[in-house]
């Protein structure tokens, strides 16, 4: 088998060219006067049982970019791959089976629960739609579930405003394994906790994928978080990819400006650790109008003439992969 071949069999997501445009409209006929450019052409694999950490400012398309792969937001272009099956083309029948392959763990562990469910129903009202259960075994199937992230399972007739922050989004995690996933879309699934619960479920997420042979999309704007679980890391800026890279790579050695600068904003938890913050300049521009040439040339401490004309292209060696043209 060639190694294009094997590389191909260990993709599980290819997501190419996606892009995903808001239209903005005026006036009494309600004319489309612009584009609000969400996500802009961006293209990257997710292999099989690994964690791509997605990071950037908020705002820069990361959400987007997560709901578009699961099909909850229709792409204004571009193709997702899942598993080889392209999701756009898929019929409704199919399309249902396939999304209790892939399930999406929201940012908000009350807004996302219906709160005139019981857990017992929250967890078990998918499973029995897809068959993965029969209503005699649904409660012991619920049980099960519930141990596995670290719930009691005699807490499961309780509502969900019943329960604290951290408990509820066990009961949101509870519901995505349930329908037994292979891929799973983090998107900022600790921001709203407090910091002593986040590490518990940063744990919890990397136990059940190593449990189950999972595969995430971990959605975050904290590095240090994204450091803990993730094997690669992927940076977003104003919808465009600017930096992928293993791990280690990308904290020992990141490329992009933007990378460095996310980076050296890291805190220290040592008050004497000397660190040399690259402060940004400038707004972030606005996604309705970006730059033409490099998206990152009107606030890049290391800017070029020609950064502000060309946009340079995602390439590199190793598997660590930069947009810029100081790398070429």
């Amino acid at each position: 088998m060639t190694e294009e071949k094997r590389e191909s069999k260990r993709k599980l997501v290819d997501v190419l060219h996606l892009k995903k445009y808001y239209p903005i409209k005026r006036g009494i006929l309600r004319r489309v006067v612009g584009q609000i450019k969400a996500v802009n052409d961006v293209s990257f694999q997710i292999r099989r049982g690994e964690t791509l950490g997605l990071v950037g400012e908020s705002g820069c398309g990361k959400t987007t970019i997560g709901r578009s792969i699961l099909r909850l937001l229709a792409p204004s272009a571009g193709t997702v791959t899942f598993d080889g099956i392209d999701v756009e083309t898929l019929q409704k029948n199919d399309n249902a089976a396939l999304r209790r392959r892939m399930q999406i763990i929201f940012q908000d562990p009350y807004g996302s629960l219906n709160p005139r469910m019981n857990v017992s129903d929250i967890i078990g009202e998918a499973p029995l739609y897809h068959k993965l259960t029969t209503k005699d075994e649904a409660d012991g199937y619920v049980v099960e579930i519930m141990r596995k992230v670290g719930l009691r399972p005699e807490s499961r007739a309780k509502y969900p405003h019943e329960f604290s922050g951290g408990q509820r989004q066990r009961i949101g995690i509870a519901r995505v394994l349930a329908m037994k996933p292979e891929f799973v879309v983090c998107d900022e699934p600790v921001s709203a906790l407090d910091v002593s619960i986040q590490s518990q479920v940063l744990n919890l997420l990397a136990d059940l994928r190593e449990e189950f042979s999972l595969t995430y999309l971990f959605i975050s704007h904290d590095l240090s978080v994204v450091k803990h679980i993730s094997d690669r890391v992927a940076v977003l800026y104003l919808g465009k990819m600017v930096e992928i890279a293993p791990k280690e790579d990308f904290f020992s050695s990141p490329m992009h400006p933007y990378s460095q600068a996310l980076i050296s904003a890291i805190p220290v938890p040592d008050p004497d650790a000397g660190k040399n913050r690259i402060i940004l300049e400038g707004d972030v521009p606005s996604p309705i109008n970006p730059p033409e040439g490099c998206i990152f040339s009107t606030r890049c401490p290391k800017t070029m003439d020609r950064c502000k004309l060309e946009a340079p292209l995602l390439a590199g060696r190793g598997g660590h992969e930069v947009a810029c043209f100081l790398y070429e």
